[in-house]
């Protein structure tokens, strides 16, 4: 039967006379973009989180002020690798 479920390779081309493959090539993407856009959610997440420090303490999540501060450093520092290294990549084009 022709159905396809008799063989996995059912490329209809046996593995000697097959095509050889494409070599996939990295995509271009910075990731500063993705990151400081993450950093700014913290931000505004945080923001909100402080205006609302009463309401968290009594329901005893308190430390989710601290997490929000930990998010805006980690992106800061996101952010700070991430255009360090378009640049490396930047100036190893150039070179």
């Amino acid at each position: 039967m022709g159905n396809g479920a008799d063989s996995l390779n059912d490329s209809g081309s046996s593995s000697i006379g097959a095509p050889a493959k494409k070599e996939l090539t990295p995509l271009e993407v910075s990731g500063v973009t993705a990151v400081t856009i993450g950093t700014g959610i913290w931000s505004v997440a945080t923001l909100i989180m402080v205006l609302m420090r009463d309401q968290l303490e009594a329901s005893g999540r308190g430390n989710w002020i601290a997490i929000g501060v930990c998010g805006i450093i980690l992106g800061l520092l996101g952010m700070r690798y991430t255009k360090r290294r378009v640049a490396r990549i930047e100036r190893a084009k150039a070179n």
